[in-house]
């Protein structure tokens, strides 16, 4: 078993054509939000061989409580589930993209996921990863 934290506020993957990854503002950030995770996630890998098989990805998405919120309502909110946008989808492929090549192969290995977003004080992201057998 392996488990990453990534303090990195999550981040919805974006689309981006060929030249619009240059030009958009929005592609650029999430490029640089892939290469924070990917920095991130080296320094706790290592030098640890990539993973070859089947796997399970679990992560937990910590999401920001909105500040315009009253502070009972930031208080009640920590740990319920994050039900509005980014989709959990998005912000899963964002990872997954950047843990290729670094944990895995290719993301298509990963067989089973369990993800979950949910409100925090502290932003960011634990993942847990399992071979399967």
């Amino acid at each position: 078993m392996l488990k990453l934290t990534i303090p990195v506020e999550p981040m919805w993957a974006v689309r981006m054509t060929g030249r619009g990854k240059y030009i958009k503002p929005n592609a650029q950030r999430y490029l640089a939000y892939k290469d924070q995770i990917k920095g991130l996630a080296k320094q706790q890998l290592k030098d640890r061989k990539l993973l070859t098989g089947a796997l399970e990805v679990g992560i937990l998405f910590t999401m920001p409580i909105l500040k315009s919120w009253s502070n009972v309502k930031k208080q009640q909110a920590v740990g319920e589930y994050h039900t509005k946008k980014p989709d959990t989808d998005n912000l899963v492929k964002g990872v997954f993209d950047s843990l290729n090549k670094l944990v895995w192969q290719d993301d298509n290995q990963v067989a089973k996921v369990i993800a979950v977003k949910s409100y925090g004080e502290v932003t960011g992201m634990e993942i847990v990863i399992k071979e399967l057998e």
